[in-house]
């Protein structure tokens, strides 16, 4: 087996990368997109490939996070039915002894294959997550009218509770992503990442005078569906609260028509697990978080 490194700025050498994952990935277009991603991020790192005489049976690419800076992700192509176990570990054995930081790996159920290979190259799955829909029509209960719960819009030009809500934001993120550490970003950065995109009539926090004491975030995905984003509280033992924070969201989506509101529960986040305790929902997808 031959291992070589693709240079994306040139003309064939991306016509190899386009032509190979158009091969291998013609019935998962999401994962195409995932890999190209990869390539043309702007912390993109390098194109690797496996290949024997005949074919190329692996395709990496690898880049760097903005968030995340301490470690390098990791995006493979290959023929998920036809998987050739020497290839994947040629590719995992070049890549560890190409960086110096740890490998981070995303992965679905259709690499089956590849987290058995990591697992035998001693990689940890320090993280586990289920995306889930919820039915507003289904979840939805009486929610008791509390003063104390405002939405984002109302708060946005308290800049006392604004500054609160966006240290909470940080304070929840950082805390349930120790094993692939944030980076030491402006507080600028979190405001930006928390209200990018935000629903703010139906994000809401409670306050308690000038603090934020817990908060629930939607997004808009499309017309039918909503993206339930950061939760969390400033103390685990008031983790309740968000219960009545979020059973307003799915009222709100109710009378919306909304058909599902979509949830990444991970298995490092105390607040995401406590509200699948009280809500009906489906699992449409699982993903499993590998790091050597």
């Amino acid at each position: 087996m031959n291992i070589r490194k693709l240079d994306k700025s040139k003309e064939n050498d991306l016509s190899i990368v386009t032509n190979f994952t158009d091969k291998v990935f013609s019935e998962n277009s999401d994962l195409k997109t995932e890999i190209c991603r990869s390539i043309f991020s702007k912390l993109h790192k390098d194109i690797i490939m496996v290949c024997n005489e005949k074919e190329i049976l692996v395709l990496a690419s690898t880049h760097k996070s903005y968030w995340h800076p301490h470690c390098i992700y990791v995006r493979l192509a290959y023929n998920l039915d036809a998987v050739d176990e020497q290839a994947l570990q040629s590719i995992i054995s070049e890549l560890k002894s190409t960086y110096d930081q740890p490998l981070f790996f995303l992965l679905d159920d259709r690499f089956n294959q590849l987290k058995e290979m990591l697992a035998r190259n001693k990689f940890k799955m320090i993280r586990k997550t289920a995306i889930i829909h919820i039915d507003p029509t289904q979840s939805v209960g009486k929610t008791e009218r509390d003063e104390r719960i405002l939405s984002i819009r109302q708060i946005r030009d308290n800049k006392a509770r604004m500054d609160c809500f966006v240290q909470l934001c940080k304070k929840t993120y950082t805390e349930t992503h120790t094993d692939n550490p944030v980076a030491n970003l402006p507080i600028e950065s979190w405001k930006d990442a928390a209200l990018d995109g935000l629903m703010d009539e139906h994000s809401y926090v409670i306050v308690d005078g000038l603090e934020i004491t817990a908060f629930s975030l939607l997004y808009e995905s499309d017309e039918k569906s909503w993206e339930l984003g950061w939760i969390g509280v400033n103390d685990l033992a008031r983790i309740t609260d968000l219960d009545r924070l979020i059973h307003r969201q799915i009222e709100d989506a109710v009378k919306q028509g909304i058909s599902f509101i979509e949830k990444e529960v991970d298995s490092t986040c105390p607040y995401s697990l406590h509200i699948c305790e009280s809500l009906k929902y489906e699992v449409a997808e699982t993903l499993y978080a590998y790091l050597k």
